[in-house]
This record gives C-alpha cells, structure tokens and sequence, in this order.
C-alpha cells in the first residue's frame, strides 16, 4: 500500500514566495475589482504591475536558494529562475502597453488583469516542472488563461474568432500531449521526471514506447512554439488578438514553449536524438524557410511578425538540434559533447532573451499606432512617413526590426551568432548555412517597413500614435537591445552559468 505523502510546504516557502505571490496577486486583483467599482481600471493596472514587480524582486533575492519541492513536483533552480524572471518581465511590459491601450480608447478589460497573472503562473509552473503532472497543469493554466484573453475582447469579431481558433487547436494538441504523457508513465512506472531518467538509463529501456510517448509531447509542445506543421493557427491568432495580447504570446508563450522543450529532450536523451533528430531536422528547415518565404508576401505586418515568429522558432530549433545531435556522443567525446551542449543551451536562452526584447518593441509600438479607438497600427502601407508623425515610435520600431533581421550592432544580430557558432561547433554546417540564408531573406521584409517609415510622405491616413507612455517605455525597449547587442558578453556568460546547472 502507497504511504499518503504530505509536502513540507511551510519549510519550502521561500522558494515557493514567487509563485504564490503571483497566484494570490491574482486573486487578490479579482477581489478589488469587485469591491471598487469604476469605470476607469487603473488602480488594477497599478496594483498588477507591484504584484509582478514584487514577484521579480523577491526571485532575485531568494536566488542562492533552490531545490525541489512539492515532493518532487516542481524544480527551484537557476533555470527556472531565469524564465520566471523573464515571464514576469514581460507581464510589466505588457500591463504597461494594455492600460496605455485601454486609457487611449476609453474601453477598459478588468478581466484582463487576472488572467495574465494567471497566465504568468501557469508558465512560472511550466518552467520548474520536475513531474509529468506538473508540466500538464503549467501548460493547462497558462493555455487557458490566454485562449480568454485572445478572444476575450468584447463586440471584436476577429478577436472572437482568433481566440476559437486558437481553443479548438490548444486542445488539440493537448490532446496529443496528454497521450504522450500516459505512454510516458507506463515506460518509467513513475510520472516523475527522475524516475523517467532512471528508466532511460536501465540495462533495456522500452524503446518504442519511449520513442512513441516522447513523439506525441514533441508534437504539443511543436503547437506551442509554432514549429511547423503545427504552425497553422499562429497567423490569424496573432492577427485578431489584441497586440498587446499578440506580443505576449510572440515572447511569454513561446519562451514557456522552448524553457519545458529544452527540459524535455535533456530528459529523454539519447532516445530523442536517435529516434527523432532527423525528423526535427527537416521540420527545423521546413520551420525557418515557410516562416521567412510566406512573411514576404504579408502587408499586414502583424501576419509578417507572426511568420516571422515561425522563422525564429526554426532559428531557436537549430540550438535544440545541437543539444540532441549524435554526432557529438560517444564516450570519448564527452568532454566536447558537453562544452558543445552547454555553448547550445546558453545560446537559446540569451536568444530567448533578445527576442523578448525585440519583438515587445515592435508590439508596443504597433498597439498604440492606430488613429482611431480600437484600432492597431497593422497596415504596413500605412506606416508612410512615421518618422515625421512619431519621431520616437518609428526610431524604436526601427531597432526592433534591425534586430529582427540580425543586424549589428543589436542584439538579434548577437543571438544569431552565438547561435549559429554553437551549431557550427556541434559539426551541422549545413543547418547554420540554411540558419544564414534564412536570415537574409528575412532582412527584405524587415526593411520594407522601414522604407515605408522613412523613405514615404505621409499621408492622411497614415498612423500618427497618441498614447506616449507605451511610445516611451519601447523606446527604454529599444536602449535595451542596443546596449545589450553592444555589451552581450555579461549576459551570455550569465546565459552559460544558468544552462549549466540544469539538473533533474
């Protein structure tokens, strides 16, 4: 008979503070909002931005404890630090430009409040998940909270239908996933992700049923970071969401996309890289060439970033392809194998980094662009003569997309170097020449806005932008991805410390 295990949570508590101050941050939010009745919101809009600023302060504080808690649900360490870090992050970013949005159309979404902080928990959990359990309820909690506020906004049909669409393909694969992780419990006994690595480590492990259970995972967590073929909702969601809510998904969601993704393949090496390295080796070309060829031909450039988005998890599949790579195994490589590994792994997290930055530049300027109340700055014909309307907002939307595009000196062009280094180290040449020419392909579409910036008279619908507290903090955005495509060395090596603690 199993013995009932209660968790010392009260022992844990400081290393659970984060999480359960976004969680009851969450709830307490919903509570004001049914006791103060106005209009206006912005007491919820002050009090989640100290809810997630109080989160960031106390993880970096309680950064030198770590562990595994929860009787081994949930993994405390530097990994998990870095993305909640991150996540919160991105939070305060998009609290600031959905209230800037909010207070310029005089439409206030309470409801908004709560759900990112929900949201936030869900890939909080996600990050840390150490059991199969864990993992699921990250991804369900963090899922659930933004198919609302995708489709969440009321009287917008495209926001209505990006948000059913985004519903019924989440389910979907988590459907798969879920599958997955049922053949995963019964090939290790133990829905523990230690107990997975022991069962990967015995005399015969169940090969197929390992091989099996790890490729329906593989296919839910492709659907959440937009690989293709399980690319096909990103487009319209990202469209019909609101783009405060498009630029968190672009960042929050897919970094919690690749934070369980790395996590996972760690797990279940060497049975991934033999299994199915070849087949996430044609789904990465096919990921960053579709991506980059089908954003040429967009004009509306929320449907460009999404496809470009596509790109960039091709371009962040390459440094998963070098941790997995066989060609790096056998025991008497070992020593390189794991310099090989870790120079991968901190590649993808400064990457994640500079494409949170970059890309919540972008979202922040395109979701306060538009001349009328509910309106996003979409049309890229639309951007003629920005410079002259909006001098600061088309200064910050170019350093987003010079660092898009990989140029120097911005960050985006640092990400795709060490990147690309790490793959070229690992022995893939062919995939870092794919990775390049992808690259440029890309720099066309990224300038083509620029030249409609710049080198186009406005005209009298062109977007002008009122809202200057979101222009202001993408501008503060922007310093940030020249200093740190200037300055990279401190937080690559940051990158590296993390990415090799990693442990299960």
């Amino acid at each position: 008979m199993n013995d009932f295990f209660i968790p010392a949570v009260g022992a844990q508590f400081g290393l659970l503070l984060p999480y359960l101050i976004v969680a009851v941050g969450g709830l307490l939010v919903m509570l004001v909002d049914s006791f103060v009745k106005t209009v206006k919101k912005d007491h919820l809009s002050f009090l989640t931005l100290f809810i997630l600023i109080g989160g960031i302060l106390v993880q970096i504080l309680t950064r030198s404890q770590g562990g595994v808690v929860l009787g081994g649900m949930l993994l405390v360490d530097d990994y998990s630090w870095f993305f909640n870090s991150l996540f919160m992050g991105v939070g305060v970013m998009t609290t600031i430009f959905a209230t800037g949005s909010f207070d310029r159309d005089g439409v206030y979404r309470p409801e908004f409040y709560p759900l990112i902080l929900f949201s936030i928990l869900g890939m909080m959990v996600l990050s840390g998940a150490n059991d199969l359990l864990t993992l699921f309820l990250g991804l369900e909690t963090m899922s659930l909270a933004v198919y609302v506020l995708v489709g969440g906004v009321r009287g917008n049909v495209r926001s209505s239908e990006a948000g059913f669409k985004y519903l019924i393909l989440g389910g979907f694969s988590s459907a798969f996933l879920l599958m997955g992780l049922a053949f995963l419990y019964g090939f290790a006994g133990g829905t523990g992700f230690d107990a997975i690595a022991a069962a990967m480590r015995s005399d015969q492990p169940d090969v197929l049923l390992a091989s099996f259970g790890s490729g329906l995972v593989l296919i839910g967590l492709g659907f959440k970071v937009a690989m293709v073929p399980f690319h096909m909702w990103t487009p319209d969601v990202y469209e019909g969401a609101p783009s405060y809510i498009t630029g968190f998904m672009a960042t929050a969601v897919k970094a919690a996309g690749f934070a369980v993704l790395v996590r996972f393949v760690l797990l279940m090496q060497p049975q991934v890289a033999f299994t199915w390295f070849p087949v996430l080796t044609v789904l990465t070309v096919l990921t960053m060439t579709l991506g980059n060829l089908v954003a040429l031909a967009q004009s509306n450039i929320k449907r460009m970033l999404a496809w470009s988005s596509i790109a960039h998890a091709g371009y962040l599949m390459l440094g998963v392809l070098t941790l997995i790579s066989p060609a790096v195994g056998g025991s008497e490589m070992m020593l390189r194998s794991t310099e090989i590994g870790n120079a991968a792994g901190s590649a993808i997290l400064f990457y994640l980094l500079a494409y949170t930055l970059m890309n919540l530049t972008a979202f922040g300027i395109i979701n306060i662009l538009g001349n009328r109340p509910g309106e996003d700055g979409e049309d890229i014909n639309r951007f003629a003569g920005l410079y002259k309307k909006n001098p600061i907002a088309a200064a910050a939307m170019t350093v987003a997309l010079l660092s898009l595009a990989g140029i120097p000196p911005m960050v985006g062009f640092m990400g795709k170097f060490y990147l690309f280094a790490s793959v070229v180290r690992a022995g893939l040449i062919p995939l870092a020449v794919i990775g390049v020419i992808n690259s440029l392909i890309s720099v066309y579409y990224y300038l083509r806005v620029m030249v409609m910036m710049y080198m186009k008279e406005p005209e009298e619908d062109s977007y002008s932008g009122t809202e200057w507290v979101s222009v202001v903090t993408s501008g503060v955005l922007a310093i940030l991805v020249i200093y740190i495509g200037v300055q990279p060395d401190a937080f690559h090596r940051l990158a590296e410390a993390i990415f090799r603690q990693i442990n299960f």
